[in-house]
């Protein structure tokens, strides 16, 4: 799977962005749990000031409540037998008493002997219905004793009886009430729980304490309408909701809630259940409760806290409220927070990304740098600078890396460039300088044979004027350490360079021993420094080492390719001279022609005329000079007898012989009919003159044939009449000529003849034709050559050898001859030759063909024709004609060969062009002075056949 990778720049600002997110995240977080915390305390805060203020307000509310009760407790009025309407100071005060206090219900006090004694405010029209009190009546007045009588008295504004009504039906004991029950002898005012008042269908709670000499107990009934009343006023928020609770959670008073007062307990119970105040219902605790329960898909805060009217008096206040409105401030701070952090995180982004792209593009720039040296694209551009230490440290690694792998890599180029150690070494030596800077640098190669070292190159500032081989002989452990491939580091101060100190200017000298694959020394680096050498320049002596591994691998290399070539020249040499040897008439043809074709190569590398564009490397005249050496290697294949045939019936050696020995025979025959005929006793004078006259005839005969058999003149139609005429002739053979020959010769005789027979004197017989292998022709020549075998391979015959028109040769022998070029393209297109070699065969094979495309063996043209292989065919030609070792012909003089071969140039066998260099740069002349006799160097009229080509050459444009 493809890994993906990304930018630094894409990876900084990415990491900003997740660290910063991450940490703004975390502080948001934490702020907000704080703030859940803060929420949690200021909940429970709110709620106990909540409980605080209610209870204050209960404080306030029952604080005149609190005054009556003491003074009542303390005065005279709840000891007065007398009717109480008759107490008109005292109703006044109880009345202002109520009017400030409208949730006091009621003010009454009991005796301990069960009397009891009840005054209620009548100000509103409800009150006096509920009591069935006159209109006018402001004041109720309920007096009781235990023998049953009930008084009910109504009191107008000027607390005049306006209204009166007596029973006796009485029941109610005050002594046995919860409120008498609970007030002390110590004064104490006490508070009853909260409990329904049936009379106002409210609830409400009863303080009460003891008459200041324990005769009575005096009460008030308070509802707890103002603390319900009081709730409005409490709501932090819109949605919030209030209740108070009694120790048993009955419901004292609510805030938009849907519990009523009016609902029963059980009602309250249910409905508790289903609401927001669920988790907190029924629970005591002395402490704030806190819960965050779900309701109707919302978050709610909910309290419970307990509300102190007296020791042993608790409320409960249920708050609840929406969580996001309670958050709302801290949510809108939140998002604040959280708008301004994306706010910063942005332009912080812009400015990481920013400056992450100015830290990233010395990367970037190093990315492309580096990518350039895995691709072996090495430039030496300068680094970018950055201010980072570890990235500039960084940079300065890859800068060396690159110079160092560049240097290396020309030094290699250069090195297995070089085919000569000469060039090699001044590489070697100016690569040593560029890397040491040392100021004297020599190379040495060390012969075995001698056992000595040889200059070879000297790249030295300074001097080193001590002869290396008498240190080394002064100081023989020097060699063995050389030999070991030890470097060598020499003091100027050192003893063994006591008695050289006057000629050293060096303060240190090192030797670099060079070993080839066997570890044979083949070479010594003299590398010497003027000071005493630099750490930094000591370091570069590893790279040197390895420079010189290099060096010690490439000139192994070049020693053994130049032996291979020095062995390849010899051998090729060799086949030459084994060619030329083959016949004593042709010696010397294939070493003449290299050096004919070099001169004319020359020539045309320097002519600024003809060929301006044509030049030659040092590999293209290794390519020529092998051609020149193999453009006959095919003759190997050709019989020699045919490529030195000086006669027509010549075979490996000439039959004239033995046709002469017929003739002898026929000779013989004549003076044997002679003497037959004088047995007979024939005229001996006829006879003789018969026998006479064929002898002379026969010697005619043979004179002709001789003469025929030599070639040296064209055969006339009339010579070929004469010549069957005298093949005609018959002898008589006595013998088998089967006896004694090969079976291989044999096989080609047929049938065998009854003996005597008579046989033609000049005989073309079956066997004297030689068949071609099954095959062999039509395999061994391609279709790519013009030249096509005959239907035999030679024939012998001896009519047929004599019949030829012109030479020596027949059609089958002129096709051998010829095969040699056919069998050198053949043989060397067989080698694998390295690149620059691939023309040897294309040079080599192509220097019988013609300008004209009538040559061969492939019949190309001037287009398909190299120069060099044109410049092959001016060599052969010009050798051939001037060559004193043809035993077919006789050697030409020079102005014979120039004369034949401006023929051939303006006749489109031969190119005009350096045919004509061949003229005005007198190549022929130094070719004559080097390899003629005397007597063939006559004059050459050079103009006149300078004449005729140009104007050939003009006439073709």
């Amino acid at each position: 799977m493809k890994k993906h990778r990304y930018s630094l720049s894409i990876h900084i600002s990415s990491l900003f962005l997740a660290l910063t997110t991450l940490i703004g995240i975390v502080l948001i977080m934490v702020s907000y749990q704080h703030s859940q915390q803060l929420l949690l305390g200021s909940a429970k805060a709110v709620s106990q000031e909540n409980s605080r203020k209610l209870q204050s307000e209960f404080q306030r509310s029952t604080a005149p409540i609190f005054s009556a009760l003491d003074f009542m407790a303390n005065s005279s009025f709840v000891h007065n037998n007398q009717p109480i309407y008759e107490e008109a100071r005292w109703l006044s005060s109880l009345r202002m008493t109520f009017e400030r206090n409208p949730h006091l219900v009621a003010l009454y006090f009991g005796a301990n002997n069960g009397d009891f004694t009840m005054i209620r405010p009548l100000f509103t029209e409800s009150a006096r219905k509920r009591f069935k009190a006159p209109e006018n009546a402001s004041l109720f007045v309920n007096q009781t004793k235990t023998d049953g009588t009930n008084d009910v008295y109504f009191l107008d504004d000027e607390f005049h009886e306006v209204g009166f009504h007596k029973s006796l039906d009485n029941q109610f004991d005050p002594r046995v009430r919860p409120w008498y029950k609970s007030a002390e002898i110590d004064g104490q005012i006490r508070i009853t729980e909260p409990y329904f008042f049936f009379f106002l269908k409210t609830y409400g709670i009863t303080l009460s304490r003891t008459s200041i000499d324990g005769t009575h107990v005096i009460g008030a009934d308070f509802t707890l309408d103002s603390l319900s009343q009081h709730l409005s006023t409490l709501n932090t928020t819109d949605n919030a909701k209030l209740v108070i609770f009694d120790s048993q959670f009955h419901l004292l008073a609510q805030h938009n809630t849907d519990l009523a007062l009016t609902d029963d307990a059980k009602t309250v119970e249910d409905k508790l259940a289903k609401s927001v105040f669920a988790s907190v219902a029924g629970r005591i605790s002395s402490q704030t409760l806190y819960e965050t329960p779900n309701y109707a898909d919302e978050d709610w805060s909910v309290t419970l806290t307990p509300i102190e009217l007296s020791e042993h008096v608790q409320l409960r206040l249920a708050e609840a409220n929406l969580q996001k409105e309670l958050l709302k401030d801290l949510i809108s701070m939140r998002n604040k927070q959280i708008s301004i952090a994306i706010g910063l995180l942005l332009i912080s982004y812009v400015l990481v990304w920013f400056i992450s792209q100015r830290l990233a593009r010395p990367l970037v720039h190093l990315v492309e740098l580096t990518d350039n040296i895995a691709r072996f694209d090495f430039k030496k551009t300068r680094y970018p600078k950055t201010m980072i230490r570890e990235l500039g440290d960084l940079t300065q690694s890859i800068q060396l890396m690159e110079h160092t792998l560049t240097d290396l890599l020309r030094l290699l180029r250069e090195t297995a460039s070089n085919h000569e150690f000469d060039v090699l070494a001044k590489t070697i030596a100016r690569q040593s300088y560029m890397i040491t800077k040392a100021e004297t640098i020599q190379l040495y190669t060390y012969d075995p044979q001698q056992q000595a070292f040889s200059l070879i190159t000297n790249h030295a500032i300074i001097p080193f004027k001590v002869e290396l081989n008498q240190l080394i002989a002064d100081t023989p452990w020097l060699m063995s350490e050389l030999r070991s491939g030890n470097t060598l580091h020499l003091h100027r101060d050192d003893n063994l360079l006591r008695k050289y100190r006057q000629q050293i200017y060096n303060s240190d000298l090192y030797f670099f021993p060079l070993l080839n694959r066997d570890r044979q020394l083949v070479g010594l680096l003299n590398l010497g420094y003027e000071r005493a050498i630099s750490q930094s320049q000591l370091d570069k002596h590893a790279f040197l080492r390895e420079l010189l591994s290099f060096a010690e691998i490439a000139k192994d290399n070049i020693d053994k390719m130049q032996q291979q070539k020095d062995m390849l020249n010899a051998f090729v040499e060799l086949i030459a001279s084994s060619i030329d040897t083959k016949s004593p008439y042709t010696g010397g043809h294939c070493q003449r022609v290299p050096e004919l074709a070099k001169m004319l190569a020359n020539a045309a590398v320097e002519d600024k005329q003809y060929f301006v564009n044509f030049s030659m490397n040092k590999e293209q005249w290794e390519e020529l000079t092998l051609a020149a050496w193999l453009h006959d290697c095919g003759k190997i294949t050709t019989p020699e007898y045919v490529i030195d045939k000086a006669t027509k019936l010549e075979t490996i050696y000439d039959r004239i012989h033995e046709v002469r020995m017929r003739f002898e025979l026929l000779k013989s025959e004549a003076e044997v009919e002679y003497w037959r005929e004088m047995a007979k006793g024939g005229n001996q004078e006829a006879l003789k003159q018969t026998l006479t006259e064929r002898h002379q005839q026969l010697d005619d005969d043979f004179a002709f044939i001789a003469q025929c058999n030599l070639g040296s003149e064209a055969m006339s139609e009339q010579a070929v009449v004469r010549l069957k005429a005298i093949a005609n002739q018959q002898w008589k053979r006595t013998i088998d000529d089967r006896l004694g020959i090969s079976w291989i010769e044999a096989a080609s005789y047929g049938e065998a003849q009854s003996l005597p027979v008579m046989e033609p004197l000049l005989a073309d017989k079956p066997s004297h034709q030689v068949h071609w292998a099954k095959g062999e022709h039509r395999y061994q020549y391609g279709d790519e050559f013009t030249l096509k075998p005959g239907k035999v391979r030679f024939n012998r015959g001896e009519l047929y050898n004599l019949s030829v028109r012109y030479g020596t040769l027949t059609e089958e022998e002129r096709f051998i001859i010829n095969d040699h070029i056919m069998q050198t393209i053949m043989m060397l297109k067989k080698l694998p030759y390295p690149k620059h070699l691939e023309h040897v065969p294309e040079i080599a094979g192509n220097h019988h063909e013609r300008l004209d495309g009538t040559g061969y063996p492939r019949g190309l043209n001037e287009q398909q024709l190299s120069l060099p292989a044109r410049m092959m065919a001016i060599a052969d030609v010009f050798e051939a004609l001037t060559s004193s070792d043809r035993p077919y012909k006789k050697a030409k003089r020079l102005s014979e060969a120039m004369d034949i071969m401006t023929k051939m140039a303006i006749s489109g066998h031969l190119d005009p062009k350096l045919y004509l260099l061949f003229l005005e740069q007198e190549i022929y002349l130094e070719y004559a002075s080097r390899f003629l006799r005397p007597d063939q160097c006559d004059n050459v009229e050079k103009f006149d056949h300078v004449h005729q080509i140009k104007s050939y050459l003009k006439s073709q444009f």
